[in-house]
């Protein structure tokens, strides 16, 4: 009992000298500090990246609290880490900086970025790709499975921090009730039971945007950031003819498309392959209804963005794209 009495006191006296030795002035400098005892290089290039310049934390190592305990996850491995943070500072903080302005960008940025290895696999099934909390802290999941080296992969993962992003945004400034308008009804829980066709059907870009409004309209943010190839310099396609009225017709015709114009393009369609290899194309009879509610779904989204924020939607996709490319291209020299 004295012995732990003895350490009680010693802990006691600590704190206390702790508590009084901060009553100093407030200072201008960032309240961040690395911990220089476990600093690494990466630490340290985090530190002169994001802290100081953006006043952001970014945690990639396991810190209890961060996460719900009720999930098994695990921490990132340093390499996934630094190539992950390294894109990030390129291919997302930079262009939005480019298109927003510096003082947006460090204005709304989230002030904590949590690193996390595995996605967070959920009971119903589905897994979480990222959190955003309160406009403050955006948690990435699946950071172990992020290759610097392959585009699809860079925009699959990019497309949940444009998705988060998008969020804290929202939560800022709240988009016109018009746009909840347009899906009103269609919107569920159970939106896993979806398949992409069908939700593009109902006017929605994926089936996790069906959940509710606020996702609905993230999710359209993100698939135009993260879908950025040829966003500059459309190439010309084959695709499927299409009548009047938006229905194919079972001819081909050739049309100059971007990825994210070829998406709209193909809204609602679905290629089917036959038994004997053949393909089939698919197309509900209320697919181009779903189209032109995607469409007035964009027009309130850009307008939104430019009104609200001075951000050209398109004008910050062809920034990302070139972001994109050039890092690719480094990481393939190193």
């Amino acid at each position: 009992m004295k012995n732990i009495l003895i350490k009680f006191c010693c802990v006691f006296s600590l704190f206390a000298f702790y508590s009084c030795d901060n009553e100093d002035d407030l200072r201008e400098e960032s309240v961040i500090y690395v911990d220089e005892v476990h600093e690494s290089e990466f630490d340290k290039w985090l530190y002169e990246t994001f802290t100081v310049p953006y006043n952001m934390e970014i945690k990639w190592k396991w810190e209890d609290g961060e996460v719900d305990n009720n999930f098994h996850v695990t921490p990132p491995r340093k390499e996934k880490a630094e190539q992950f943070m390294k894109a990030l500072h390129k291919i997302w903080i930079k262009p939005y900086e480019e298109v927003g302005g510096e003082e947006f960008i460090k204005t709304y940025v989230p002030k904590l970025i949590y690193l996390v290895g595995t996605p967070q696999y959920n009971d119903d099934g589905t897994m979480t790709l990222g959190l955003a909390e309160g406009g403050r802290k955006v948690t990435v999941f699946d950071v172990d499975a992020f290759d610097h080296l392959d585009l699809q992969g860079m925009a699959k993962a990019f497309h949940t921090m444009h998705h988060e992003f998008s969020h804290i945004l929202h939560q800022k400034i709240h988009y016109p009730v018009a746009f909840k308008e347009l899906s009103k009804g269609n919107y569920t829980g159970a939106w896993y039971n979806f398949s992409d066709i069908k939700a593009n059907t109902l006017g929605f870009i994926t089936p996790y945007g069906m959940s509710n409004d606020h996702e609905d309209f993230v999710e359209i943010v993100a698939t135009i950031l993260s879908t950025v190839q040829n966003s500059n310099m459309p190439i010309e396609r084959v695709v499927p003819e299409k009548d009047q009225y938006g229905m194919v017709t079972g001819n081909l015709t050739q049309k100059v498309l971007s990825d994210f114009q070829m998406k709209l393009y193909m809204f609602g369609i679905g290629i089917v392959q036959n038994k004997d290899g053949s393909l089939t194309l698919q197309q509900d009879q209320a697919g181009p209804i779903g189209l032109s509610i995607m469409l007035k779904k964009i027009d309130i989204i850009t307008e939104y963005y430019k009104t609200e924020w001075g951000i050209d939607l398109f004008e910050l996709q062809g920034k990302i794209e070139i972001a994109t490319n050039e890092l690719i291209l480094e990481n393939s020299e190193e």
